[in-house]
């Protein structure tokens, strides 16, 4: 379970959500959906501990865990100043606005940037929780294939 660019990527996943609605298999499917949203939840749990100002709090506070069969989310971005909590912006530079030019963003973090070390509290609680993320993925996904398996043979 590589850290893909934008999270972690459960390989096979999309595939046995797709074999799951093939078989409709509805009962399974919300099992996967549960495992997802869990995951996810952890996430926003952990993200939400990881903030060290308001701003960042309050983003946070908007974290949503998605419940799908396909993968496991979080959206992030209810308010305008949502991305900036969590990546920074780039501080200090003349910027032409509506208001007129303005030194800015200085209201963020300093920018975090988009690799392996971005974000300043809900990538870096993705990152942390990857070992635990994988086993229990692998737990539960076990136990949805059997219960497939035992049906289909």
């Amino acid at each position: 379970m590589p850290l893909a660019q934008d999270g972690i990527e459960v390989e096979g996943l999309r595939e046995l959500a797709k074999a799951l609605k093939s078989l409709n298999e509805k009962h399974l499917t919300n099992e996967l959906k549960t495992v997802n949203f869990r995951a996810a939840s952890e996430v926003v749990s952990e993200a939400r501990g990881n903030t060290s100002s308001r701003m960042q709090a309050s983003a946070a506070s908007r974290l949503k865990a998605t419940k799908t069969a396909a993968y496991a989310a979080v959206r992030l971005g209810g308010q305008p100043f949502d991305l900036g909590a969590e990546f920074g912006a780039v501080r200090g530079i003349m910027r032409q606005t509506g208001r007129g030019v303005v030194t800015g963003w200085n209201q963020f973090e300093p920018w975090k940037g988009n690799g392996g070390d971005a974000g300043y509290f809900l990538y870096p609680a993705i990152r942390s929780k990857v070992p635990e993320l994988m086993e229990t993925y692998g737990d539960e996904i076990e136990k949805i294939t059997d219960k497939m398996l035992g049906r289909v043979s």
